[in-house]
């Protein structure tokens, strides 16, 4: 990932870069813009105006990780939090631990994310520590407690000990949500997801393979509507369990999970990642 610039020109602040370096002016900011809430740019290139904080704890879910300060969203997000985590609580599947959503104005981080910088991405843990079912977590507990994978990223296979019969209900509730755009996941675990669904997996469209998230699944909300300079994502058209999910266990990808794949034989630079909008400029400086 580049790092984040910081220029002037003609007395205006220009940011250019998708990423961040040790001194984020993004992660500097401690506070949401006083501005309208509005999810600004690309998911992975874009800023968020006017966050809200989401509570430590409430029905159906406590946060982690909350010394990262990476807790804020788009109300949208705020708001499908809240019901799902409900939903999960009601229908008796535990208490979802929340991990990453965005930092207080979005942008890009320093380390661990591309996207997550318009306040509409959350990661959200597969599985549920006892203590955190039972009383409120302690500030060293939300920082240290280790998710528990659901995968092994390396010889890509189900940990069968650690997988909970509550995951795919939890998952569907998500998928089936019209404000979700999308679900990532660990291949092995659609994989799983898509044999035990047989016919009735259309809700498995929005659940897709991706690297890592063999320890938390990470939901991706569309563009709230009125967000206009919000750039939505084509809409997922692959078939729900179809042949795009063959290729993560295919020769090709176990030799570049391996580093055994040959070289190409012509290398493409990596393009020169694109300015942030202009509107996040103010988004940065604003009060």
């Amino acid at each position: 990932m580049k790092p984040l610039y910081s220029i002037l020109v003609g007395g205006a602040l220009v940011l250019s870069g998708a990423a961040a370096s040790a001194a984020n002016l993004w992660e500097g900011v401690k506070a949401p813009s006083s501005q309208p809430s509005a999810s600004i740019g690309q998911y992975t290139n874009g800023c968020l105006s006017g966050a809200e904080q989401m509570p430590l704890r409430g029905e159906g879910f406590q946060l982690m990780r909350t010394g990262r300060d990476r807790h804020y969203g788009n109300p949208a997000l705020i708001g499908f939090l809240k019901d799902f985590s409900t939903q999960v609580a009601q229908q008796g599947l535990g208490q979802l631990q929340i991990g990453d959503m965005s930092m207080a104005r979005g942008g890009p981080f320093s380390y661990g994310h591309r996207s997550h910088q318009l306040g509409l991405d959350a990661d959200i843990w597969y599985s549920q520590d006892e203590r955190a079912l039972t009383r409120p977590l302690t500030p060293w507990e939300r920082d240290n407690i280790a998710a528990v994978p659901l995968a092994d990223a390396k010889a890509h296979r189900l940990i069968e000990a650690n997988w909970d019969q509550r995951t795919p209900r939890i998952l569907r509730l998500a998928s089936e949500d019209p404000r979700v755009e999308r679900i990532f996941v660990h291949p092995t675990i659609k994989r799983e997801l898509c044999a035990s669904a047989g016919n009735a997996n259309a809700w498995l469209r929005k659940i897709r393979p991706w690297w890592g998230h063999n320890y938390h699944f990470h939901v991706r909300l569309a563009c709230p509507a009125g967000d206009k300079n919000c750039v939505p994502q084509q809409p997922v058209l692959n078939a729900p369990c179809g042949d795009d999910l063959d290729w993560w266990f295919s020769d090709e990808f176990y030799a570049q999970l391996r580093g055994t794949a040959p070289p190409k034989p012509q290398v493409t630079p990596k393009p020169t990642p694109p300015p942030m909008p202009q509107q996040c400029t103010q988004v940065l400086r604003a009060p």
